[in-house]
């Protein structure tokens, strides 16, 4: 018997967090009871001899909450789980909390600088028993005590809406001081004032310059306490470090002579600092370089996979100059990087001495190619790539006998590593990285199959909280919002569209449905109420419709069924798509509240049955689909069509029967009886004859088209869509040697060339979305419904003849849960693996369905 992996709010061991709720969470492993309780208990002392909560749970999952009144600033807290005769403790601690700040804004007075160090000389007459350093620098910082950097993050505090709130770090220090020790700061420019924003970016954005709060807390062995605080006794100075952005990298020059800098101590808000929610972002792997010469005769470095990160280079000898130019891809055989915009991802080294290891501090690049200047082919072949991420858990391993399968699943998982970077990111590359709201809406069940989110959008849904507040609850395009002057991108100037704003609602519900987690829920509820209350208030307005056929919408973003090359805008009816978000996150709200015991759920379960009736009533005329409705010509439709034209000068012919509008008609059950059931699936099964079983989707369609296709009995079709190895499909990316998946389906085409410069990038995750159709279809494992108390798992693999074998596991609470099935001819073995203390149904070919038992089931099934 084991207990391990003791989180808080999904965070191993959290140091100075935010904890505006707590929940508890670990994992069993051993022969386990379901039956018996896991209880839980916090104290402030080791022994447990007084105990400030206990409580118990029965649930698989493994979770429990509490509203956390006895939390006290700076103070560390002791839990444990107990489960029979097991038992394992774990530990948190609590940062300032509501406690004043006695350290002031330091900054300098002089013209702005790229790069600044603020520094200060402590001593110690007294024994420490322990220190606490509470920081935060904007732009970005790292801190250095006698030299030597304080922990192991990168790129702190990460980002994150500086308007509105302003996350400090906690640091341990109590082993890294000595009698006489110097307490350092270096502090660049980051999203707080670097270029940031796309097409061309705003400098400022958050302020001019950069700045610092810092206390060192020192508690003696005698007992008595001081602190040390950021005030105008500091010294700041230049470094050599010189230029540095997000997007545009760094330059070091180590000739540089520093300069004395005059300390200003600034009037600066500090209602707005808060304990930190952001994860980490580390060194999660490292990878040594393929050297070669380009057929422009440029020397470039392959590490054979795209990361989001930097290099780190250890010079042999002096050297004046070298240059590293980061890309994502060749062409023509020769190094390229005309998709990145204005975006230049370079890092340059100035005069720098032999023996000195060198690596950028406050930028990162999305890259798997970099351009090297200035170095020999046997120094280039010594420089290390590192890939950096905000910390967490992979949960999911898959393999089959499809090595262009396996590249797939590898493919989304390494986007999501690349941007999974303080926020969820839409790439790592271009002049863009921004938290884009559709993205992760449509990617994050899958996201959760692959790692453990709860902390990391727990972050992500409180800049998205925050956001929008601003906006009476409409929900942005993207989290956080940079405030510019004369912004006249729409994207800038717009929020509240179907997909994107749904972010709001899918976020929370997708992170209950697979970590049961009720505090977080509660946190971010209203998250979710706000934002259907606002299509509400804008529906109620308009007559009380039921239809989102108003507004600003993007429809189906990206996808190629309007036969218009380069058009970012699908055929599909936007209000059509609308309307269904509209009434799934009416219904996903409603169940989420029903999960907390809120009784305002009626009100969004009636909503959502009013919603889908009217969806009824607008494209179906008895049991036929409506393929010419009104909302062909609704408000949304004109607006769209107007912005086609203005951005694009083409004019979208829109449809309803298109695979995006048939598949949400059918997956969500947005038809009136089964024969209409049975018309959409064979009007479906007819457009993808029509293109020769090829998908034609976007962003809102792409998600669900295996799932429709499937679930209504089409299984050929959705299994020959997998597997297609022709543009556009997933496996096409796999041929084409991708190592990520493409924002784009034809981002680069048959002949190798890329399509276009201006919106194409190798490295999102969007479409990756069908991992979660791998995963529960597949594969077959499907998480208990979210009302289902008995927390019963669905195994129903779905076989196919693309394959001989599959095999995969998903980390659950109590173990994994794997899967992995075989084919001989028509008959199939099947193997499942459960953990105790879960709940789970096997469901055959011919629907037959029987219990699992706890340990290993053989089944013999047959092909569908």
């Amino acid at each position: 018997m084991k207990i391990s992996h003791l989180k808080v709010n999904g965070v191993d061991t959290p140091l100075g967090y935010c904890f505006d709720y707590l929940t508890f969470s670990w994992k069993l492993e051993g022969q386990l009871d379901k039956t018996e309780e896991c209880r839980v208990e916090i104290s402030k002392e080791e022994d447990f001899k007084e105990l400030l909560w206990r409580g118990s749970t029965k649930s698989s999952f493994n979770t429990i909450s509490l509203q956390p009144e006895f939390l006290k600033p700076k103070t560390k807290y002791y839990w444990r789980v107990t489960y029979g005769n097991c038992v394992a403790i774990s530990t948190f601690e609590t940062a300032k909390m509501d406690e004043p700040w006695k350290a002031d804004w330091i900054s300098y007075r002089e013209e702005t600088r790229d790069c600044v160090t603020f520094s200060k000389n402590i001593s110690f007459t007294k024994e420490i028993k322990q220190a606490r350093l509470y920081a935060v620098g904007h732009g970005l910082y790292e801190v250095f005590l006698n030299g030597e950097k304080v922990g192991n993050e990168y790129l702190t505090p990460g980002y994150h809406s500086y308007d509105l709130l302003q996350q400090y770090q906690t640091y341990d220090v109590t082993t890294s001081l000595k009698a006489d020790s110097e307490l350092s700061f270096i502090v660049g420019n980051g999203w707080y004032r670097g270029r940031f924003v796309f097409e061309g970016g705003f400098e400022n954005i958050y302020g001019d310059k950069q700045q610092l709060i810092a206390e060192l807390h020192v508690e003696y062995t005698d007992g008595t306490i001081d602190q040390f605080v950021t005030d105008e006794t500091w010294i700041v100075k230049t470094n050599h470090i010189q230029d540095n952005s997000i997007y545009d990298g760094e330059i070091i020059d180590f000739s540089l002579e520093e300069t004395l800098l005059t300390t200003q101590v600034i009037d600066e808000d500090k209602n707005l600092l808060t304990a930190r929610l952001d994860l980490p972002v580390e060194v999660m792997e490292e990878f040594a370089p393929r050297v070669f010469f380009d057929t422009k005769n440029q020397m470039v470095l392959d590490f054979g996979q795209e990361i989001t990160g930097w290099i780190v280079a250890e010079f042999l000898e002096d050297k004046s100059s070298v240059r590293f130019e980061f890309g994502e891809l060749l062409q023509n055989g020769a190094f390229y990087t005309e998709n990145l915009r204005t975006a230049k991802q370079e890092f340059v080294i100035n005069n720098v001495s032999k023996g000195i290891k060198v690596r950028p501090h406050f930028t990162f690049f999305g890259f798997r190619y970099v351009k090297v200047e200035g170095l020999t082919q046997e120094e280039a072949a010594l420089v290390v790539a590192q890939s950096l991420q905000s910390k967490m858990d992979e949960t999911f391993t898959f393999k089959s006998s499809s090595s262009s399968l396996n590249q797939l699943v590898s493919n989304i998982r390494w986007s999501q590593k690349d941007n999974f970077l303080s926020i969820p990111t839409d790439c790592p590359q271009r002049d863009e990285r921004m938290g884009w709201t559709g993205d992760i809406a449509i990617f994050a069940n899958t996201a959760c199959y692959n790692m453990e989110t709860r902390a990391f959008l727990a972050h992500f849904m409180e800049n998205l909280k925050l956001e929008q507040r601003l906006l009476d609850g409409a929900t942005p395009f993207f989290a956080p919002v940079p405030k510019v002057n004369d912004a006249q991108n729409p994207f800038l100037t717009n929020a509240g569209a179907a997909v994107w704003g749904d972010a709001a609602t899918f976020i929370p519900y997708t992170l209950y449905r697979h970590f049961r987690d009720k505090g977080l829920l509660k946190q971010y509820i209203e998250l979710m109420t706000d934002w259907v209350d606002w299509i509400y208030k804008q529906d109620e307005a308009r007559g009380g419709n039921r239809l989102w056929d108003f507004g600003w919408q993007l429809g189906d973003w990206l996808a190629l069924d309007t036969g218009i090359k380069g058009s970012v805008f699908g055929a599909t009816d936007s209000a059509l798509i609308a309307s269904t978000y509209y009434y799934i996150s009416a219904d996903y709200t409603a169940k989420m509240l029903s999960v907390l015991s809120d009784n305002r759920f009626e009100f969004y379960q009636n909503l959502a049955k009013e919603v889908r009736q009217k969806i009824i009533d607008t494209y179906f005329i008895g049991d036929e689909l409506n393929v010419n409705p009104v909302t062909l010509q609704s408000e949304v439709e004109n607006i769209r069509q107007s912005m086609a034209q203005k951005y694009g000068g083409v004019t979208i012919p829109t449809a309803i029967d298109t695979q995006t509008g048939l598949a949400v008609l059918l997956r969500h059950g947005l038809y009136p009886s089964e024969i209409a059931r049975e018309k959409l699936k064979n009007r479906l099964q007819e457009k993808m004859a029509e293109n020769k079983g090829y998908l034609t989707t976007g962003f809102a369609g792409t998600g669900d088209l295996p799932h429709a296709l499937l679930d209504s009995g089409l299984h050929e079709e959705a299994m020959n869509l997998l597997f297609k190895k022709e543009t556009p499909s997933w496996l096409f990316e796999v041929e084409m040697g991708a190592t990520t998946t493409w924002e784009r389906w034809d981002s680069i085409l048959p002949n190798g060339e890329i399509s276009g410069t201006d919106m194409n990038s190798l490295n999102h995750y969007a479409y990756g979305a069908v991992e979660d159709f791998i995963v529960e279809k597949l594969l077959g494992i499907q998480l208990p419904n979210v009302l289902d108390e008995s927390e019963t798992y669905v195994i129903q693999p779905n076989f196919t003849n693309h394959l001989e074998w599959v095999e995969g596991a998903l980390q659950t609470a109590n173990g994994n849960l794997s899967v992995s099935w075989t084919i001989s001819g028509n008959d199939v073995t099947v193997d499942v693996i459960l953990p105790g203390r879960t709940s789970a149904e096997y469901v055959f070919s011919n629907g037959e369905k029987i219990y699992l038992k706890p340990g290993h089931n053989k089944m013999k099934d047959v092909m569908a």
